[in-house]
């Protein structure tokens, strides 16, 4: 009875963990299928934008601002309008290495502390948010559940710098794009909630509309996409700390 007993416990043991591996194979496989969906647009220039809603108050900011971005690994952001916001930018590069620009101080600073770089100039993205890489090389998924049309994808983040504990996403089991993402801090509370709507550009999905709300500061900010150019060929010298400081 003991040894049928302790077989029992090995045998439940063995299966748990085999259940454990799949699943995580599974998750797995949906996020670098998500992460592929997004790597199949070569590069795009979009214009921006940019609405800030005190959800409290109901006060609301505009700005307006251009985004070229090659592959998933580089990025330049520039702010266009109003004037007093006119040519602040971000340079996202590999690894995560970004630089900011602040016309005031007329030369590029690099970010060397994602986790403490706080939201973005007014907004509710922080530089973390903005930094390019593929989310299957950051996070480590479990499959949570499944629905008629989503997977749902609990991501924690493999550097221990991160400011949030966890994220929840939610992926569209047909087009494998991120439809929502949910982010947790060290407390396990909730703290931002983003929201993604696409559309088709050339037989690729694009997102026309992002929205990210900070559920504690109750404020919310969502990027409207406009001229939307795919695959136009943009060269790496775009991408460069020389381009990220306006020409004279």
């Amino acid at each position: 009875m003991k040894f049928k007993s302790t077989l029992l416990s090995i045998l439940t043991l063995v299966f748990a963990g085999l259940i454990s591996s799949a699943n995580a194979q599974d998750a797995m496989t949906i996020l670098k299928k998500m992460d592929a969906t997004a790597a199949a647009i070569k590069d795009k220039s979009v214009s921006m934008k940019m609405v800030m809603v005190n959800l409290k108050s109901k006060k609301e900011e505009s700005k307006e601002a251009e985004l070229l971005q090659k592959g998933m690994n580089m990025k330049l952001f520039r702010y266009t309008a109003p004037p007093s916001d006119a040519g602040i930018a971000t340079l996202s590069l590999p690894n995560n290495e970004i630089y900011v620009y602040l016309p005031m101080f007329k030369k590029p600073k690099k970010i060397t502390n994602l986790a403490e770089s706080g939201a973005f100039n007014k907004s509710d993205f922080s530089l973390e948010d903005m930094a390019t890489q593929a989310y299957s090389d950051k996070y480590t998924p479990t499959l949570l559940s499944t629905n008629a049309t989503q997977y749902v994808l609990e991501l924690k983040p493999k550097d221990p710098k991160s400011p949030y504990s966890r994220l929840v996403v939610f992926i569209n089991k047909t087009t494998y794009c991120a439809e929502q993402i949910e982010y947790f801090d060290s407390k396990n509370n909730a703290v931002k909630k983003a929201n993604y709507h696409y559309k088709k550009v050339s037989n690729l999905w694009v997102a026309d509309e992002v929205s990210m709300e900070d559920l504690k500061k109750q404020h919310k900010t969502t990027l409207y996409m406009s001229n939307v150019k795919l695959n136009q060929g943009l060269k790496d010298e775009l991408f460069t700390l020389e381009n990220l400081v306006p020409a004279k």
